[in-house]
């Protein structure tokens, strides 16, 4: 079942993003974490430069992150491709410990506002996958336009969501040298199913919401409209209108189809390294490892599997889907800790991947 709240997520970080409501805790915690992150500041060791493309008719908004001393010399950069979520350039400091551990590999990164989020112009749910992936492209080709930064290759890193839009980009027209998944779905519907499945596990629902369940699901499938959602949620006592706005149901509808088979597989050869946790609550990442293994060639394909890893790549006790506070914790320990926040191994694997791809 497809809900506003488990769509696939970045880190579980949508309860910041769509205004969900606060208790006096979870409020205090917001403003703890954020002062701990101006204070501590975790990594940072970079420099930051504003870009701007059109995209649409719209102006994008975003920033190139550069090793602290950079003086003009060629540079291989990574491009980032947020999941799901009004995301804004820095994943609300989860991007954070990628940036500042990149350039003191000496790299830059380019990452933006999600359109319609903070500075940059347009809606984001007015996109589809495609639409994302174009995007991706005009950013591409916007930093590559930078005459201060002398970019030389460029390889691209997604989250979650980003999943399906990556195989979309046409690698060979803007010279991606390599792509990094990180925790991805290979079926929209497929991956709210498990979900669901995994929720009642831990809390069986009962038959008539069951049922209620899979009509919600039937009408987004089948591209019902916001008013079929709202006469739908009136009938029944467990949706309420209020869970999608009009944006957010249309932005389902458009995606719920979202399948990556297809697009994997038609790929240019080039490197690929999938990054999956064995306690993912929010994607089934043995289906992910298992389809990425039969699409992708040997020769071209690294897959790193952390055991103790959930969504985010950060370590968690058990395999279940985030809820309540838990994304906003985990960005918590990010902002405090920065890159040790993160599962044992991630880096060493990371890093080394994409210092392969870059070597002259």
């Amino acid at each position: 079942m497809i809900i506003k709240r488990t769509i696939i997520l970045l880190i579980g970080v949508d309860m910041i993003s769509r205004g969900a409501v606060f208790g006096t805790s979870a409020v205090f915690g917001v403003v703890l974490v954020a002062l701990a992150f101006v204070f501590l500041s975790p990594d940072a060791v970079h420099a930051t430069r504003q870009i701007e493309f059109d995209f649409q008719e719209n102006q994008v908004a975003g920033q190139i992150i550069l090793p602290k001393n950079y003086d003009g010399e060629p540079i291989d950069c990574i491009v980032f491709v947020h999941g799901d979520g009004a995301m804004d350039r820095g994943a609300f400091g989860y991007f954070d410990p990628y940036f500042s551990t990149f350039a003191q590999q000496g790299w830059c990164t380019l990452s933006w506002d999600k359109p319609g989020v903070e500075a940059s112009e347009g809606d984001w749910l007015s996109f589809s996958m495609a639409d994302r992936a174009a995007l991706v492209e005009a950013g591409i080709e916007a930093l590559r336009s930078q005459s201060s930064v002398n970019v030389d290759q460029v390889g691209v890193l997604g989250f979650s969501q980003a999943g399906w839009v990556m195989p979309k980009i046409d690698a060979a027209a803007h010279q991606v040298e390599f792509m990094v998944f990180v925790s991805p779905a290979i079926n929209w519907m497929a991956q709210s199913n498990y979900m669901t499945q995994l929720r009642r596990s831990f809390a069986p629902d009962s038959d008539a919401k069951i049922a209620a369940e899979a009509q919600l699901d039937a009408l987004i499938e089948n591209g019902g409209s916001y008013q079929d959602y709202v006469r739908l949620s009136e009938g029944v006592e467990f949706f309420d209108a209020d869970d999608f706005t009009e944006q957010w149901w249309d932005f389902a509808v458009r995606n719920a189809g979202a399948d990556m088979t297809q697009d994997l597989a038609a790929l240019p050869a080039m490197p690929i390294l999938l990054l999956a946790g064995g306690r993912d609550g929010q994607v089934d990442a043995q289906n992910s490892v298992e389809t990425f293994e039969r699409l992708v060639p040997e020769d071209q394909l690294r897959v790193v599997w952390f055991d103790e890893a959930g969504h985010s790549m950060l370590p968690v006790d058990e395999r279940k889907p985030m809820s309540g506070n838990d994304g906003l914790w985990l960005l918590g320990k990010v902002m405090l800790w920065g890159s040790e926040a993160f599962v044992d191994g991630y880096w060493a694997a990371l890093n080394g991947f994409i210092a392969a791809q870059f070597e002259p």
